[in-house]
């Protein structure tokens, strides 16, 4: 076993409701090795600045155990976030000869970086920069983002709560458009840069009975103006209350955004600052063409900030992830990502395992084609029996055959692993 004394661990990039769990994770299970934690304040960014905080000094598990377990089930970043892009290893070693020294400078023996997908190109340019420079730091990722995009983890920490949040603001929003009896379309739009696994999420409103959204429009998936007006006219004929769902990464076949964005901002990473807007654009574009009450709703940062509409399996399983980051940093690992990989469904069971950084960084994780519905509109069955557990807040996600609630505790495989085939690459199941 390494023998670590002290480790740096930041937060990177959009907030959510498991992120600070992950950070809980790694805390209590530092302190079981004695080994103090350091916090970057707002990311590598914070970091680079000189603004650090004793996490083991706020945080002891032993004199303040509430305090710790507040932080898990606590929204937000606790440590402030940051998107911060580096630059590459190769044409810049300067900046990093200044993330070397700082790290020496505070007798640093790891780092772990809570973050989604350009959280992971940060980890992934410090461990080349390290490896080719022969310097000893170990650094890991822990998987976060709501988006549901990363690639080398069955799903990450913040998206089974921001679907159950979804799934339940849609049943609710859809009996109150119904209460008048008259027709009417309630567009509802999450976000879902490129990959539409928050739309998706939506489609769990059936699971109550409830017959909404009628159609959900997602990122993989040309948008077609006529084709939307066609669909919606056929439902009409059924019904008088109709609900669309729309991620904000929804493009038309040429790839453009479906508002104008000659004046959009862009963020370090490229990608743009402000999305938003596919709700509103769609309820203008019907009124255009049905006469009835329609309205335009954007469900914004609630969806990675509802802790009242918290996963119980997904604050679980970021807290278990950020444990195992610890871990692997004592077996003696780096360049690497704690991901989770899924062993069955029914009854749901993971395991943990190491996947190398350089594999999944600035990869996208889209919703596979297997489960959108022919026409585009809707989802299949597969990305239901997906998504089910992860909203759970049974004790392990899922039930077992006899209804029981079956506790299923991963370990972590040192070993790195590799997706074995192409399906399993894209949904780790």
């Amino acid at each position: 076993m390494r023998t670590i004394q002290k480790v740096l661990v930041g937060q990177s990039g959009g907030p959510t409701v498991a992120i600070n769990s992950s950070l809980a994770g790694i805390i209590n299970q530092a302190h079981k090795h004695d080994i103090e934690v350091i916090g970057m304040c707002n990311g590598i960014e914070g970091f680079l600045e000189g603004h650090t905080v004793n996490l083991s000094d706020i945080f002891h598990p032993t004199r303040n155990k509430q305090s710790v377990e507040l932080l898990a089930q606590t929204p937000s970043s606790f440590l402030g976030s940051c998107r911060y892009k580096l630059p590459d290893p190769t044409q810049d070693k300067n900046f990093y000869q200044q993330i070397a020294s700082r790290l020496t400078s505070l007798a640093i023996d790891g780092v772990l970086y809570i973050g989604g997908n350009d959280s992971m190109d940060t980890v992934d340019k410090i461990s080349r920069y390290f490896a080719e420079n022969l310097i000893d730091i170990p650094t890991i990722g822990i998987p976060k983002t709501i988006d549901n995009d990363l690639e080398g983890t069955d799903h990450t920490p913040g998206f089974g709560s921001a679907a159950r949040y979804i799934a339940t603001a849609v049943q609710e929003l859809a009996r109150d458009a119904e209460v008048y009896g008259k027709p009417s379309i309630t567009i509802i739009e999450t976000m879902g840069r490129d990959a539409g696994w928050l739309g998706a999420a939506s489609a769990l409103a059936h699971e109550k009975n409830e017959q909404a959204p009628d159609i959900i429009l997602l990122p993989e998936v040309p948008f077609y103006e006529e084709k939307l007006i066609g669909k919606i006219r056929e439902l009409f004929k059924y019904k008088k209350s109709l609900v669309i769902v729309v991620s904000e990464g929804v493009r038309r076949p040429d790839g453009s955004t479906l508002l104008a964005k000659s004046k959009a901002r862009m963020d370090a990473f490229g990608h743009l600052a402000d999305q938003s807007g596919n709700a509103l654009y769609l309820a203008e574009l019907c009124q255009k063409h049905f006469d009835c009450k329609i309205r335009g709703i954007n469900l914004n940062s609630l969806q990675r900030c509802a802790i009242h509409a918290a996963s119980k399996t997904d604050l679980r399983e970021a807290w278990q992830l950020g444990a195992a980051g610890v871990d692997a940093l004592l077996a003696g690992k780096t360049a690497c990502m704690i991901g989770l990989y899924r062993v069955s469904d029914t009854p749901y069971q993971t395991e943990l395992h190491c996947i190398a950084v350089s594999k999944i960084a600035n990869k996208v994780k889209h919703v596979p084609a297997d489960m959108i519905s022919d026409d585009g509109f809707w989802v299949t069955k597969r990305v239901l029996t997906y998504l089910r557990p992860l909203i759970s807040n049974g004790a392990s996600g899922a039930q077992s055959e006899e209804g029981e609630l079956s506790v299923f505790i991963p370990k972590l495989n040192l070993q790195e692993t590799v997706p074995r085939d192409e399906d399993q690459r894209q949904i780790g199941v």
